[in-house]
């Protein structure tokens, strides 16, 4: 972490997302052309995990490592990056928009940060992680910043609660995967060892009500400019 590999891949995210963002504002790029090209990342990203992370099957034959199914929050997006690209207009795919415009500008921010998959330029796996988290931060932000995600009070709310209950189901997740040591949305465990705030040091309860408050503080952080525009709008109309 924070190794001067970690530095260059960090320097490259940074410019890939600077450019791509700076290219799509420019040509006014559709939202839905903009999630046909993160598509090809996604698709880049889980064949990159098929080629890496096959394991011998009891019965013979090859599976997909249970840990790298697509649980973890930033890997859930993929999901929403194909209905956001395919999906019929309407108000569930702007709740998807204005759900994935936050958490997956944030996640995207935080898995760049922690490199879980190394950053070693030889290893397939750091690519998949820093390409595709890369993509996915470009493609979040470009939501936000084209305000294609209502973002004001009301969807500070809802995401909230989608959130929490992306957390409960995946609690459960990672405990019928237990045997295979999953840690989806690094809720068993730290992403990494010798974190400063997020670690194990005062037990799991406090770990997990630390990971709950940096997300609301986060989400809460993210959503504030916008509701901060809400507000003004109102109090302009008003007058």
């Amino acid at each position: 972490m924070f190794t001067a590999n970690h530095f260059l891949w960090i320097a490259a995210c940074a410019a890939f997302v600077s450019a791509m963002l700076w290219f799509c504002i420019k040509k006014d790029v559709s939202i839905r052309r903009a999630g046909r090209w993160m598509t090809a990342i996604c698709a880049f990203s889980e064949i990159s995990k098929i080629m890496c992370d096959m394991m011998q099957a009891p019965q013979g034959g090859m599976v997909l490592d249970p840990r790298s199914l697509p649980f973890h929050l930033c890997s859930l997006m993929l999901f929403g990056v194909l209905y956001i690209a395919f999906g019929k207009d309407g108000a569930a795919r702007q709740t998807v928009i204005d759900f994935m415009a936050v958490m997956g500008s944030l996640g995207s921010a935080c898995a760049i940060l922690i490199p879980t998959n190394g950053t070693d330029f030889a290893s397939l796996p750091a690519y998949q992680c820093f390409v595709y988290h890369g993509g996915l931060l470009w493609f979040s932000l470009y939501l936000a910043v084209r305000n294609r995600g209502r973002l004001g009070a009301r969807a500070l709310g809802r995401n909230v609660a989608l959130l929490l209950a992306l957390v409960l189901a995946t609690l459960y997740i990672n405990s019928i995967l237990s045997v295979y040591g999953t840690n989806f949305m690094y809720l068993v465990r730290p992403p990494m060892d010798n974190l400063p705030y997020l670690n194990l040091d005062c037990g799991w309860y406090a770990y997990f009500f630390r990971l709950l408050s940096l997300g609301a503080v986060l989400v809460t952080l993210f959503h504030l400019p916008f509701i901060l525009h809400e507000w003004k709008a109102r109090q302009k109309a008003s007058k």
